[in-house]
C-alpha cells in the first residue's frame, strides 16, 4: 500500500512542472489576445485591434459592447462606440503676496533697511491668501465600426476630443 502512495505521489511530481508549463502556455494566450473589458477604451485600442476583415465577435471582444448598434436598408450593421470622461482637479493652497508681483516693492524694501541699520524700518509682513483652482476636462471618444454583408468589418473611423 506504502509504495502505491509513493508511486502515486511520483508521478504527480514529476508531472506538476508539465501541468504548470501548459497552464503558463494557456495563460500566455489569453494575455496576447484582444483586450477585456476592464481595459480603457482608447484610440490605441482600436488602431491595435480592430481592422478591416474582422468578425462582429472578435470586434465585441476587443472593444467591448457598443452603445449603438443600426442597420441600413441592405441589412448592414453599424456600430457605435460613445464614451465620455471627466476630470475634475481641485487644488487649496496658501499664498504669500510675494509670489506676485509685490515681490519686487519688498525685496527693495528689504534693502533699504538693511543699508539703514534699521533706522527707517516699518514692520511690513507679506500677508496670506487662500487659493482655489478647479479643473475640469473633458473627453470624449467616437468609434463608428462599418460591417458588409457577412458581419465583417468594412470599415471604422474614430473621433477623440478634449475640452
Amino acid at each position: 500500500m506504502k509504495k502505491k502512495v509513493l508511486i502515486v505521489l511520483s508521478c504527480l511530481a514529476i508531472s506538476m512542472p508539465v501541468f504548470a508549463a501548459k497552464l503558463e502556455g494557456n495563460v500566455n494566450k489569453l494575455n496576447n489576445a484582444a483586450p477585456v473589458s476592464e481595459q480603457e477604451l482608447t484610440i490605441g485600442t482600436v488602431q491595435k485591434y480592430v481592422h478591416n476583415g474582422m468578425a462582429q465577435d472578435e470586434v465585441a471582444l476587443a472593444l467591448g459592447s457598443p452603445n449603438i448598434v443600426t442597420q441600413d436598408a441592405n441589412g448592414k450593421e453599424t456600430w457605435i462606440y460613445d464614451k465620455i470622461s471627466s476630470s475634475i482637479v481641485g487644488r487649496n493652497k496658501s499664498e504669500s503676496v510675494m509670489e506676485n508681483s509685490t515681490y519686487t516693492r519688498y525685496f527693495w524694501h528689504d534693502i533699504l533697511t538693511f543699508a539703514t541699520l534699521g533706522l527707517i524700518h516699518k514692520d511690513v509682513k507679506p500677508e496670506l491668501k487662500d487659493v482655489s483652482q478647479v479643473i475640469t476636462t473633458q473627453k470624449t471618444l467616437t468609434i463608428i465600426v462599418k460591417f458588409d454583408h457577412l458581419n465583417k468589418v468594412e470599415s471604422y473611423t474614430y473621433h477623440m476630443s478634449k475640452f
